[in-house]
């Protein structure tokens, strides 16, 4: 016991003093809340349930890439751009975050924002504008592959124009760095309340369940990492792409863990109609979390990842043998982007 306890105060050590070597730029309120849940725990009859509250990082109403964006920005910045550059679907949380931190740092930032179905200026996008981005939009069927075309040509556009511009990639080496810190925070957090959690479940669509993985293997930590998936990418399967980004975090930080494609659960069964479509029990699911804790969720992430828990419990696949921590990643505004099918479900009988 006391060799397996010395070699986690040794990795934690050695964890900590390679995230404190990286560059960094901070942006978020941290630690945020563990919270227990329960009147869902009772609600469902199944396992202990927490919820780890990402959702309250604190930049433009949060959201799990305040993590990722500390760490990829920190990188980016020692190259001083003088205009930053991404995108991703018209709802992105991705580029709200991204758009808010550039407004901290005083860099103008150009979002391409695919915009396919016309949507109103709504939700995530309406705040994009609020704090000052260039929003441009893009019409095209597969935000998974072909938008990054379009990132790549307004970078070229702004060269030529004799600007600095650099594109903020949320797949970079450095973006998985986030949750990998993230893990110790948690740890400690669960040792305070007295938890010891089985899973870790997320919406996985990112390095978020990369950094988590990464961190919890390195720790030693017996938890599964459990992802849902909002989305099928084009080309690489989200395992592929989530131990890929793994492993660039983990070269980064000199850790000596290796992530296969075979260690990574990832759940495409909850995706329903689409990406940033939402599906009816991931609304279900938003509204028995709302009404029994008054926690909200998302319609594109949180409210499908959610929706698998419930229905896993309800299938006997989790029992009370477990202790979940839900990672709330956010997406509040988006709510106010799909508000027919919300108010079609809050004014339907539970």
């Amino acid at each position: 016991m006391t060799s397996r306890v010395g070699d986690f105060e040794m990795r934690l050590e050695h964890l900590r003093a390679a995230l404190e070597a990286q560059p960094r730029v901070r942006l978020g309120a941290f630690p945020t809340p563990l919270e227990h849940l329960p009147r869902l725990s009772s609600t469902l009859g199944g396992p202990d349930i927490w919820v780890k509250r990402d959702d309250l990082t604190g930049l433009a109403f949060g959201g799990n890439k305040t993590r990722t964006l500390e760490y990829v920005l920190g990188a980016l910045l020692l190259e001083k751009p003088d205009v930053l550059v991404t995108g991703a679907n018209i709802q992105s949380n991705w580029s709200r975050q991204a758009a808010a931190a550039a407004a901290k740092l005083g860099i103008p930032i150009v979002l391409v924002l695919r915009n396919t179905e016309m949507q109103e200026i709504q939700g995530n996008v309406l705040l994009d504008l609020w704090l000052g981005a260039d929003v441009r939009f893009v019409s095209e069927p597969d935000i998974t592959f072909v938008i990054a075309d379009h990132l790549d040509r307004v970078v070229d556009e702004l060269r030529a124009q004799g600007r600095h511009a650099l594109k903020i990639d949320p797949w970079s080496a450095s973006a998985a760095v986030g949750y990998a810190a993230a893990v110790p925070e948690l740890m400690d957090q669960c040792k305070a309340v007295g938890i010891t959690p089985t899973r870790i479940w997320t919406a996985a669509a990112g390095p978020t369940q990369s950094g988590l993985l990464l961190g919890s293997r390195y720790l030693d930590w017996p938890v599964r990492v459990t992802g849902i998936a909002p989305i099928r990418w084009a080309g690489d399967t989200m395992a592929t792409r989530t131990a890929d980004s793994a492993n660039l975090a983990s070269g980064i930080l000199g850790l000596s863990v290796t992530i296969a494609d075979t260690d990574v659960e990832t759940d495409e069964g909850y995706i329903g109609p689409g990406y940033a479509r939402p599906s009816k029990l991931g609304l279900e699911a938003m509204r028995l979390v709302a009404r029994t804790e008054a926690l909200l969720l998302d319609p594109v992430y949180t409210g499908k990842a959610m929706a698998a828990l419930i229905d896993q419990i309800g299938h006997g696949l989790i029992t009370t043998e477990d202790t979940i921590v839900f990672l709330h990643t956010g997406g509040l505004p988006a709510v106010f982007a799909y508000r027919d099918q919300i108010l079609e479900m809050a004014t339907t009988s539970l």
